[in-house]
């Protein structure tokens, strides 16, 4: 629309790694977590540098050049009552140790002794593991998944586990609760006072009918000083990109605020729902400041210092982490007396997915 000379042809798919790149030979890449030094490798240095959050810059080479640019990235949140956040004791971040002292007097069980309320279980939204693991370790699979810190992961599930015993007081009761009462939205089940809490993301916030919202706060989860970045959209340029000056020059328009300005408000007039810009906050934190803060009001922007995200992420993440991950951990909080370590649970999904066709 801006400039003539450029015609942009648009390939979606489920996901990208190094074999598709080098299958399709595409002029640039835009997608979530696409850290793996396996992608990395087949990606040229960028033209320009921007001033966007230090941590989510990815991969740098000896000069500190980058490999890919982000472009907005996702963080971790927790909603509840207005009322019920405004004791919390920081007006942005909340903590594990706050979630759970605010949960300890909340839960309430009728004669037969079942659960009628529960403040909030980590069990409940699977994401919450992983985000319990980065407040920990920022780059538990960092590389691959042959070496990932086991003590780190393992302490995580202790955790998790001592978390939902401490507030539903076994396993199994926790289980038979989300049963019985989670097949409402978190927001109803909050708002009549069933649950205290629940773990969200900026799509489903924004989502919400403003009668909703009205009611409820967020706040971003994290830990002691840290927030960690759920995921992180990215753009590069394969180093085989037969149109490397006009992919420079798309990166450079989609970095620009006032592109990124426009979009949002170009979204917001069509009635589309997107939430800030790409679905997440600007990796330029002038456009968060200027103008995410103006497009959604309800929403805090935290301080750059705060956000921690892995520089790499093994290849197939997404499949990774959906597939072997999250089932892991759910098998090691609920039965732990069978479940296998998490490289083996790996390994095992490695060997049957190898022979699959992408």
């Amino acid at each position: 629309m801006e400039n003539d000379k450029i015609s942009l042809t648009l390939i979606y798919t489920e996901s990208i790694n190094a074999k598709k790149i080098q299958l399709v030979e595409p002029d640039v890449i835009i997608g979530e977590n696409i850290s793996s030094i396996d992608i990395v490798e087949l990606l040229r240095r960028t033209r320009n540098a921007y001033p966007v959050y230090e941590t989510l810059q990815g991969p740098l080479d000896k000069k500190g050049r980058a490999y890919l640019i982000p472009l907005s990235f996702k963080l971790p949140l927790i909603m509840g009552k207005k009322e019920t956040m405004s004791k919390l004791p920081d007006p942005v971040l909340v903590r594990a140790d706050e979630l759970r002292e605010a949960s300890q007097p909340f839960s309430v069980r009728n004669r037969e002794g079942r659960l009628t309320r529960l403040a909030f279980s980590p069990g409940w939204n699977p994401n919450f593991y992983l985000d319990i693991l980065a407040t920990k370790n920022s780059e538990p699979f960092s590389i691959n998944m042959e070496n990932i810190d086991e003590e780190s992961i393992n302490q995580a599930v202790m955790d998790i586990r001592n978390w939902i015993t401490e507030g539903a007081g076994d396993i199994e009761s926790d289980i038979q609760f989300s049963q019985r009462y989670r097949y409402i939205p978190d927001e109803a089940l909050i708002l009549n006072g069933r649950i205290l809490f629940a773990r969200t993301n900026f799509e489903y916030w924004n989502s919400l009918p403003d009668e909703i919202t009205r009611e409820l706060e967020i706040r971003y989860f994290g830990g002691p000083r840290s927030i960690p970045v759920a995921s992180v959209l990215r753009a590069g340029i394969p180093k085989e990109a037969k149109s490397v000056e006009a992919a420079e020059d798309l990166i450079e328009w989609l970095m620009l605020p006032s592109t990124q300005s426009w979009l949002i408000r170009s979204w917001e007039d069509a009635g589309i729902t997107v939430f800030g810009f790409l679905g997440g906050l600007s990796s330029l934190q002038g456009v968060n400041q200027r103008v995410i803060t103006r497009h959604f009001p309800r929403i805090k922007i935290p301080e750059g210092q705060f956000f921690l995200a892995p520089q790499y992420l093994p290849m197939k993440w997404a499949r990774i982490r959906g597939e072997v991950i999250i089932p892991w951990f759910e098998t090691a909080i609920t039965s732990p007396q069978d479940n296998h370590s998490l490289p083996d649970a790996y390994r095992k999904w490695y060997l049957s997915s190898f022979s699959e066709s992408e």
